[in-house]
């Protein structure tokens, strides 16, 4: 079992966005920061921020390379919220290439299939394995990397090394035990089922869910594993609940960066935009110049993976999103689809 806290290596890094199963993406940026894939070489060591998997069109292959590099030395990741999903074998959007579901891309409301890599018996087995070996965190005192949130709290509660999945499971258990000692589940349900489970846009429920919110807050905020790999959240106000990513929602994920940080952090994980916001996503990092800081931390996620909607679409031409690393400690931002490195500047507070 890996240690879940793992040191940075020193010395100047690349650290590379979300990068969802785009293989030629990942190529492509590869090639710009001069790294050498066949020969496994590179001028400074190559950091991962999580999700290496779902949605593109060869996670496999993704995995392949990041070990061949990692194996070389030069490659160092993190687990996200797809690696915990994979190991988890919890099924979700873009994960039938190692589950074995049918996956499709929702465009208005109408699912439309797409295809990715099927993974064969012993690559599930090899994938799973390398995904199993990935910490949480990679710091140093200069810098930290996270995939979607740091929280000393959740990162005090972890033990040196274990199995995240296997953890994260047994934290969800210890919360299902104390929702269900105070009967929070049932009226949970009931409030869902009153309303078509939450998952009909046309079904905009009249009135605050409490029960909803409890327990959706319980299971994100008081599982450290999930704080770590998919951040914290908030409940909305009273009326303020929203639709998005096919349900009715009474919780929104904190802009905990805003509080600041001991040292600089990255993370991925927010599906930051390049140009307009990629549609039916919330956000969060709207207030923050597109190259921008905030609070010391820098979300390299450019919304690469939104790439197997568009091709869905057929708009292989004109990918809004991109597969982006951040050199440090230039930082700047270079991109896999344009040419040169982009300044990056810590945003105004206030």
């Amino acid at each position: 079992m890996p240690r879940l806290i793992q040191a940075l290596p020193d010395g100047p890094l690349d650290i590379l966005g979300d990068i969802h199963g785009e293989l030629e993406a990942l190529l492509a940026l590869l090639h710009r920061l001069g790294v050498d894939p066949e020969k496994k070489r590179a001028s400074r060591p190559l950091v991962f921020v999580g999700d290496l998997v779902d949605r593109g069109p060869d996670s496999v292959g993704v995995v392949e390379l990041f070990a061949r590099l990692q194996d070389a030395g030069i490659a160092f990741g993190v687990a996200g919220n797809h690696e915990l999903n994979v190991l988890a074998a919890d099924e979700k959007e873009g994960n039938g290439w190692i589950l074995g579901h049918a996956d499709h891309a929702k465009i208005d409301n109408v699912a439309i299939p797409f295809v990715s890599r099927a993974a064969t018996p012993s690559e599930r087995a090899f994938v799973r394995a390398r995904l199993a070996e990935l910490p949480l965190v990679l710091e140093r005192p200069d810098l930290r990397v996270v995939h979607a949130c740091w929280d000393p709290a959740a990162a005090a509660k972890l033990p040196a090394d274990g199995d995240i999945a296997g953890l994260a499971a047994s934290w969800a258990a210890e919360i299902d035990a104390e929702l269900a000692r105070r009967g929070v589940p049932e009226h949970a349900a009931a409030e869902r089922d009153a309303w078509a489970d939450l998952k009909e846009e046309a079904r905009k429920p009249d009135r605050h869910l409490w029960a909803v919110v409890e327990e959706d807050l319980a299971h994100q905020v008081g599982n450290p594993v999930k704080v770590l790999t998919s951040g914290v959240e908030v409940e909305v106000p009273a009326g303020a609940h929203f639709y998005t990513g096919g349900k009715w929602r009474f919780v929104a994920r904190d802009r905990w960066w805003k509080r600041g940080t001991d040292r600089p952090t990255v993370v991925g994980h927010y599906w930051r935009r390049r140009g307009a916001p990629p549609p039916g996503k919330v956000d969060v990092w709207d207030d923050v110049p597109t190259f921008g800081w905030s609070g010391g931390v820098y979300c390299v996620d450019y919304s690469v993976g939104r790439r197997f909607v568009q091709r869905a679409e057929g708009r292989v031409a004109d990918f809004d999103g991109g597969l982006a690393a951040l050199r440090w400690p230039e930082r700047t931002v270079v991109f896999d689809d344009r040419e040169g490195a982009l300044p990056t500047h810590e945003a105004p507070t206030g």
